[in-house]
C-alpha cells in the first residue's frame, strides 16, 4: 500500500479495541490514551503505530466502507447500516460503470457506498429535497474525493427525474408508495431497484403498488447482524446487537 498523505482520512484503532476516524492534517488528537500530532502520521504505510503521550500505540489504517459509514458520516438523517447497503449492492448488481439513481440522499452513507462501487467510469444521480442534508452529503463525498462520481440533485422527485435509463435505483424515503411509478419509468428495461422502508405496513403498501407495475422478481427481506464476543475460552454472542434497522424490498423492470 501506498504512504499516507495529509488530507487522507485514517482508521485509529487503540490497543484496547477503540476506533476514530479522522483526517491527516496538522493538529493535536487526544484519546484516553494520551495525544499524538496526526501529522506524523504523514508518510507511513498502513499497519503501522505512533506513540501516544502517555507511551501506547496507536495503529493507522485506510478505513473500510463500513467503517466510514458507522464512524465517519455525520448524521443528519437514520442512515443506512453496512449490512444492509452491502446486501443491496450485491442484490442489485451495482459495478463498474453502472449508472444509479439515488431517491433521497440523506446523510450520504449509502452514496458514497455506490460510488466506491460504480468506479472511476460509473455515475450516481442523488435527489435530496432537504438543502441542508444535501450539502453535508455533497462535502462527504468531496472529502472522499468522490466527487467525479456523484452528481447532486436538491429537489423534490414530484417536480421530475432529469435523467433516465438508469441501470438500477434505490429509494430512501419516507413515502416511496407516492413515486415508486415515476422510479421505475425512469430504468432501463432488465434494471433492478432497491426500497428500503422501516414498517411491515409500507411493505405492503409497495408490494400492493408493484403488482400494478412493469416489474417481476420482486422479493422482501431483513437482514440481522450478530457479533461474536472474541474470547477463544468463552466465545459468545455480544450482549448487545443491532436488530432491526429496515426492510428490503427488490426487484427488475420487464417490458410490456
Amino acid at each position: 500500500m501506498k504512504a499516507l498523505e495529509k488530507g487522507d482520512i485514517v482508521c485509529l484503532l487503540s490497543e484496547d479495541g477503540k476506533k476514530w476516524l479522522v483526517k491527516i492534517e496538522s493538529r493535536n488528537f487526544s484519546t484516553h490514551n494520551g495525544i499524538i500530532n496526526l501529522d506524523s502520521i504523514t508518510g507511513k504505510s498502513p499497519g503501522g503505530f505512533v506513540m501516544t503521550s502517555t507511551n501506547h500505540k496507536l495503529y493507522f489504517f485506510i478505513p473500510s466502507i463500513e467503517e466510514l459509514i458507522l464512524h465517519y458520516v455525520k448524521r443528519s438523517t437514520q442512515i443506512i447500516y453496512p449490512k444492509d447497503a452491502g446486501y443491496l449492492i450485491l442484490k442489485l448488481g451495482i459495478k463498474e460503470g453502472m449508472k444509479i439513481l439515488e431517491i433521497g440522499t440523506g446523510s450520504g452513507a449509502m452514496t458514497l457506498a455506490l460510488a466506491y462501487f460504480v468506479g472511476k467510469t460509473g455515475k450516481i444521480y442523488t435527489y435530496e429535497e432537504r438543502e441542508n442534508f444535501s450539502k453535508k452529503a455533497k462535502h462527504l463525498i468531496e472529502q472522499l474525493n468522490l466527487s467525479d462520481r456523484v452528481v447532486f440533485h436538491t429537489k423534490n422527485i414530484a417536480d421530475g427525474i432529469e435523467e433516465n435509463n438508469f441501470d438500477s435505483a434505490i429509494i430512501d424515503i419516507k413515502n416511496p408508495q407516492d413515486y415508486l411509478d415515476k422510479v421505475i419509468s425512469c430504468l432501463s428495461c432488465g434494471a433492478s431497484f432497491g426500497i428500503v422502508v422501516p414498517t411491515t405496513n409500507q411493505v405492503s403498501t409497495v408490494l400492493e403498488i408493484s403488482e400494478t407495475l412493469p416489474v417481476i422478481d420482486v422479493g422482501v427481506c431483513e437482514i440481522l447482524l450478530r457479533k461474536y464476543k472474541t474470547n477463544p475460552e468463552r466465545l459468545r454472542p455480544n450482549d448487545v446487537m443491532v436488530g432491526h434497522t429496515a426492510y428490503l424490498i427488490t426487484g427488475r423492470k420487464i417490458s410490456v
